[in-house]
């Protein structure tokens, strides 16, 4: 009897030990830290719009062309410096106004072309460089009217078609190096080839074929000079498969595949990342994809480890869902904007943190 108060006392204690060891570990299991913080920033200033382009030349955006809810083709464009969060109006795309078009940079220049422009697929492919000003003079009766915009643009030679084609839209586009890629797309048929552009020799090239299925409106992504291809659609399915570049090898490598895969190699989960029309854009050693279509319009925003050749979904893109909107990686963050919902298309722009949580 003169034991019963001790004893009870040490199994009470043992007893509050277990209790907060539980309640410990459920408090981890229920705050599961999720990143990514998007903030809205200052609207693109042209009409809404979607299939536009975009690229980045010295820590600097681009974005232009694209179409409206009306199918009126815009051929201008508009820079974005992440500095001051401004646009600015620039000398506009000379070519004829389109959209679905395909766009890269290498080095201090911008390069845009293909798409379409309503009747035709296009093929011709334009250079842009932002540090020269064009001037335009006009004459209206006796008055002359001298015009300088930022910006100038030099026709380029053009994009190699297949036999019996124009041109093509919904090509995938990117950049490593010294060199642009630009393959896949539509020119009466889904392809699946592949060219290099030399701006030095001013020369497409072909290299090694691609292995990939097929597809349209895909994403491509640079990372640690590593070129990145996946998404898209073909003949009505998601294409599932996901491809590496290598320059330095030329060789393209398969990644894990997009889908739910079980085997006795490997068990992982990437069926929530097949779509249409999304957007990709670099952040330091990471590749990231969000919004686009998979029979519904999306939101969600994931990040791509491709040193572990895995997916993380992170916290989605706070703007309306949507499909063809552009986006670019520029220092530590990421921007997406424009793009199109049904009949509906946008003109706001979003900054994306993918290091902190949700504010």
């Amino acid at each position: 009897m003169k034991n019963f108060p001790r004893l009870a006392g040490r199994l009470l204690a043992l007893l509050l030990v277990l209790s907060g060891l539980g309640l410990s570990s459920c408090k981890k299991d229920e705050t599961t830290t999720v990143y990514g913080n998007w903030v809205r920033g200052n609207s693109f200033p042209g009409t809404v719009r979607s299939n536009a382009v975009s690229f980045v030349v010295n820590g600097v955006a681009y974005v232009g062309t694209g179409i409206d809810a009306n199918s009126v083709r815009y051929n201008d464009f508009f820079s974005f410096n992440p500095a001051t969060g401004s646009w600015l109006r620039l000398t506009p795309f000379p070519g004829v106004a389109r959209y679905n078009a395909a766009a890269f940079a290498v080095g201090n220049f911008g390069y845009v072309g293909t798409g379409y422009d309503g009747t035709n697929y296009l093929r011709d492919f334009w250079k842009f460089d932002p540090s020269q000003n064009t001037t335009t003079t006009t004459t209206v009766g006796t008055t002359v009217t001298t015009t300088t915009t930022v910006g100038r643009w030099t026709q380029i030679v053009d994009f190699p078609v297949n036999p019996g084609t124009s041109g093509r839209y919904g090509a995938v586009a990117g950049s490593v190096g010294n060199f642009g890629y630009v393959g896949c797309g539509f020119d009466g048929n889904n392809e699946k080839d592949f060219y290099r552009y030399d701006p030095s020799a001013n020369t497409w090239n072909t290299f090694a074929g691609f292995p990939g299925d097929k597809r349209i409106n895909a994403v491509a992504f640079t990372v640690n000079n590593v070129m990145y291809v996946g998404t898209g659609i073909n003949n009505g399915q998601y294409v599932t498969d996901f491809y590496a570049y290598d320059p330095a090898k030329d060789a393209w490598t398969a990644k894990r595949q997009l889908a739910n895969i079980t085997n006795s190699t490997d068990s992982y989960d990437n069926s929530q990342l097949p779509r249409s029309q999304a957007v990709a854009f670099t952040i330091g050693s990471y590749g990231y994809l969000a919004t686009g279509s998979n029979g519904a319009v999306r939101t969600d925003c994931f990040q791509y480890d491709p040193t572990l050749d895995t997916w993380t979904k992170l916290n989605p893109f706070l703007g309306s869902a949507r499909n063809a909107a552009v986006a670019f990686g520029i220092g530590n963050l990421g921007y997406v904007g424009t793009g199109n919902s049904g009949a509906t298309r946008f003109d706001d722009f979003w900054t994306f943190d993918p290091n902190v949580t949700q504010q």
